[in-house]
């Protein structure tokens, strides 16, 4: 008996000591939400969820990752996601681009968002707005801007029912493509 009481006093000091110990908490992951890129042609459907990538890819043609995905689009495009370098080896789910093209992960307030299609630039300011315009092939409310994009392309900003012109996302887009 005299052994058990000065190894339980052990075993309750290792315990209470664990307990103290200061826990490691995983850095929260930021969920990359706040905007999406989709560049549609009629064989593939490149998906974007950085802009600078997106940026790059428009003034190069070339992305640090292209990672093509097994299933094609409902139109039956091949579909590939244009991604950082360090989103190489990332599974699916934890890439926003793939999460936004499965509509899988809610969209951050503000939201902006492009899809560039038959030589027009689609531009969004709610995610709802632009699955509906993809879905569609062309958003159901809209505000033209004939010769507003760079290289005098046009940009068609899409709107809910009875909104009016969309000064914000205007700016926004303007900004972004220094116009």
């Amino acid at each position: 008996m005299s052994l058990l009481k000065p190894l339980s006093f052990a075993i309750l000091a290792a315990t209470l000591a664990g307990c103290a110990a200061p826990m490691q908490v995983a850095k929260p992951v930021a969920p990359n939400n706040e905007d999406w890129y989709q560049v549609r042609t009629e064989t593939q459907v490149l998906v974007f969820d950085d802009y600078q990538v997106f940026k790059d890819y428009l003034a190069t043609g070339t992305a640090p990752v292209m990672r093509t995905l097994e299933e094609k689009a409902a139109t039956g495009q091949e579909q590939i996601l244009v991604l950082r370098a360090e989103d190489e080896g990332k599974a699916l789910d934890k890439i926003s681009a793939y999460r936004f093209l499965k509509v899988a992960q809610p969209p951050a307030s503000p939201f902006y968002g492009e899809v560039r299609q038959d030589g027009a630039i689609y531009v969004f300011k709610r995610y709802g707005d632009m699955v509906e315009m993809i879905k569609l092939g062309e958003p159901i409310f809209r505000y033209t801007d004939i010769g507003g994009g760079p290289d005098g392309k046009t940009v068609i900003y899409g709107l809910q029912k009875e909104e009016g012109r969309p000064e914000a996302t205007i700016q926004q887009f303007k900004k972004n493509h220094m116009l």
